[in-house]
């Protein structure tokens, strides 16, 4: 993680923390100290990158007091395991500062004489308005007066810190970086043998150590719907625990169908996968039965879905009918009520609390509903948020916080995919024009997103240039403006363009229940070299890609696509007509983009 960066992500989003440094960076001026570490620990304390694979800070501490201040000081929770000082000669980092440059489409540095850039993008590129020689020799005589100092606070604060010498093959300087972090790692290991042993009366080994440090093990039925198709349960698990899942993650899409084990699973998705239609990625995202499915009503309106399982394990709070109720389909008042509970294999919907008179005594029977899944085994209890969560009818749509319209209850976030209560999202599909035909309206490349290795779901999957779940707390257009910012640092202009274009729905059954989701789907036309930059750890990587690039991708290499996301880009060629009517299966490709909700 790069101070400066986050700082031009900051300016960039024009959040008034990021104006503020801009004029302190052109200058090549410090900024002040409380500014960056404010900065740097948002960014690691509310990354969840950060928080699962550590971290490493790029050119920092600038400053004595920076540094103080996380050895001790009111900034401790950023103190190092190690630092790691790579010295070069003053001629060779300004020869490298003064030529690097940027493509502004994909944020690679070149420079001319150790990294020159394909003549094709020398159009692109870019340079930072701070490498300058004036402030480059600030820079440079900052740190010489800074550097011994700074080095002085992390020895006799005991923190591990070696000098490298740079001036030679990065790989023979990294060779040596790398073994020193690694007798770092093993002192802690070593350090933590000797505090576990405590008064064992005998000295651990180290598989010993390593084994007490490691998290609970998961329950492989908990990890089920998160294993990739080809890996088998053993593999998953292991993978599992390396990635430490806290939670289970809301937005997981079932590649396999209810029933389906996982050899069929994967002999029908590599089949479907290999025909290069594009009905392939919407249908892997529309697998459900209906009629397995018990609708759940309040009163007469239907606001979730009950599968099998959870409806066998509320049998005893059927049987008393307080906290919930049987109603026959011939008995519901509402017409769209009685026509899913006749659908149904049962002929029954579900009504819970059927006596409450309001939703402050709705949310308490539901709370019982869901301690008794809980206590059956349905619901893991380590998966509890203990977070209450708004539940509004189907017909309401998205009802945000604060809107006017008081929710019929509130249940227990993890617990709502149990229930099939409907989650909400918003995605930005980021466009550009081809600069040869600038009166065309028609999307010639589209940005796509890399999602970051440490996400708890689809780690390193293709993804839009923005996207993210719906809090209740926003509006659609807070949370896009939010996520813009966030994801990718877009300036107030470009999110100010942003035009709401429909929406994507879909549905799939997992082994938790009948999951449906419904995306808000947004377009803008991003302007010529202006290139994402993500701010929050959530993408790896910004790709410019042609449409007949991500066309291609969605054909013949569907796996590496999130399952929604391909379902929205796959929505924003059709919407543009950037695919033929005469794709095969485009009739029932469109009907799938837009599942109704109930």
């Amino acid at each position: 993680i790069g101070v400066g960066e986050l700082l031009r992500g900051e300016t960039r989003a024009r959040r008034a923390r990021g104006l503020e440094a801009s004029h302190v960076m052109a200058a090549g001026v410090l900024l002040p100290d409380e500014l960056v570490l404010q900065l740097l620990g948002e960014r690691l304390g509310g990354g969840t990158d950060a928080s699962r694979n550590g971290w490493l800070l790029d050119g920092f501490p600038r400053t004595t007091s920076q540094a103080e201040a996380l050895v001790g000081g009111s900034w401790a929770e950023l103190r190092p395991d190690a630092v790691v000082l790579v010295e070069r000669p003053d001629e060779l980092a300004r020869e490298f500062a003064l030529g690097r440059c940027c493509d502004s489409a994909t944020g690679q540095t070149y420079h001319p004489v150790y990294a020159p850039a394909p003549a094709e993008i020398c159009e692109r590129l870019v340079w930072r308005v701070d490498d300058t020689s004036d402030a480059l020799n600030r820079r440079l005589s900052d740190h010489k007066r800074s550097v011994e100092a700074i080095v002085r606070v992390f020895e006799s604060a005991g923190i591990p810190l070696r000098r490298f010498d740079n001036a030679r093959s990065e790989l023979e300087t990294f060779g040596e970086v790398a073994e020193f972090l690694r007798s770092v790692a093993m002192g802690k290991l070593e350090a933590a043998r000797s505090d576990l042993a405590g008064g064992r009366g005998r000295k651990m080994s180290l598989d010993e150590v390593g084994a007490a440090m490691q998290p609970s093990p998961a329950d492989p039925a908990d990890v089920a719907p998160y294993c990739f198709l080809d890996e088998d349960e053993e593999e998953c698990l292991s993978r599992f625990q390396r990635e430490r899942r806290r939670s289970a993650p809301d937005d997981v899409d079932a590649f396999c169908g209810a029933g389906e084990s996982e050899g069929e699973c994967v002999i029908r998705y590599k089949e479907e996968a290999g025909r290069g239609e594009l009905l392939a990625a919407v249908q892997r995202c529309n697998s459900y039965a209906l009629r397995e499915f018990t609708p759940l009503l309040v009163g007469d309106e239907q606001v979730g879905w009950l599968n099998p399982t959870v409806l066998e394990a509320l049998t005893t709070q059927l049987a008393v009918g307080r906290a919930c109720e049987l109603v026959e389909a011939s008995m519901l008042r509402s017409e769209a009520a009685a026509a899913a509970a006749g659908q149904c294999e049962n002929g029954f919907a579900v009504r819970i609390a059927p006596g409450a008179s309001g939703a402050k005594e709705r949310s308490e029977f539901a709370a019982a509903l869901v301690e008794e899944l809980v206590e059956d085994g349905v619901i893991p209890r380590s998966k509890l948020r203990h977070e209450l969560q708004d539940v509004h009818p189907f017909s309401a749509g998205f009802v945000a916080a604060g809107g006017g319209v008081a929710p019929v209850l509130r249940m227990e976030r993890a617990s709502m995919i149990y229930f099939g209560v409907p989650s909400y999202g918003v995605h930005v599909n980021g466009w550009v024009r081809d600069p040869r035909r600038p009166s065309s309206r028609e999307p010639s490349a589209m940005w796509v997103a890399t999602r970051s290795m440490s996400k708890a779901t689809y780690p390193g999957l293709l993804d839009q240039m923005v996207a993210g779940g719906q809090p209740t707390a926003l509006t659609f257009d807070e949370n896009v403006r939010k996520e813009c910012e966030e994801e990718a640092s877009l300036p107030p202009e470009v999110i100010a363009a942003i035009e709401p274009a429909g929406s994507v729905s879909y549905r799939y059954a997992t082994p938790k229940g009948l999951s449906t989701k419904v995306l808000m789907t947004h377009d803008v036309e991003m302007p010529q070299g202006l290139q994402p930059l993500c701010s929050d750890g959530e993408v790896e990587q910004f790709r410019l890609l042609p449409i007949a690039e991500v066309l291609r991708s969605l054909r013949e290499d569907l796996p590496v696509w999130k399952p929604n996301s391909a379902l929205v880009a796959i929505d924003f060629l059709v919407r543009h007509r950037l695919v033929s009517e005469s794709e095969p299966g485009y009739a029932e490709l469109v009907r799938l983009l837009r599942q109704r909700v109930s």
